[in-house]
């Protein structure tokens, strides 16, 4: 490609024009395509993975009315009847519906697969929850944060491990 004036050089000094350039292409990955705001979140989240080293990241399986497209910082369930979401990975399955509870909270009954013990980790910015499944693979957590980015950590216990299972898996955050 070759200058408009044959006096202009690729290595020259960026000029007032450049920069006005350069400022509207700025302005529009801004308005277009802006950074996340939970950026440091989703970042921190990968660092945390990468610790762990046998985790696997589920993935949303079925979504109902979670829609997620670029630009956007988070999966959101639609508004009216409680929508279940389903995540997966190669061996386990987790099911959640949330549900209305105390004022500005949720309850979000839980159903992993394969049957068995389960440590379920509810992660969210006002902290760390924890609950158990029973036998059957299924869990409630009571007062979960309404409107917040949630993840769920899930632990398999040994017997399941020694069948192959792995021994963390994450959720993708999702916002209930």
């Amino acid at each position: 490609m070759r200058p408009e004036d044959e006096s202009q050089s690729e290595f020259e000094p960026l000029d007032s024009c450049d920069e006005r350039i350069l400022s509207v292409i700025n302005e529009l990955h801004h308005r277009h395509d802006p950074i996340p705001v939970d950026l440091n979140e989703r970042v921190q989240f990968v660092l945390e993975l990468e610790a762990e080293l046998d985790a696997r990241v589920a993935r949303v399986s079925r979504s109902g009315d979670l829609v997620l497209t670029r630009g956007d910082s988070e999966l959101m369930v639609g508004q009216g009847d409680p929508a279940s979401v389903t995540f997966d990975c190669e061996a386990v399955t987790v099911m959640v519906t949330p549900r209305p509870s105390a004022p500005g909270g949720l309850r979000l009954d839980g159903w992993i697969g394969p049957e068995g013990i389960y440590e379920v980790e509810l992660r969210s910015p006002e902290g760390s929850r924890r609950a158990s499944t029973d036998g059957s693979g299924r869990f409630a957590l009571e007062g979960v944060p309404d409107g917040q980015m949630l993840q769920l950590v899930i632990r398999p216990d040994e017997t399941l491990q020694r069948q192959g299972l792995p021994a963390v898996v994450v959720t993708p955050a999702v916002r209930l």
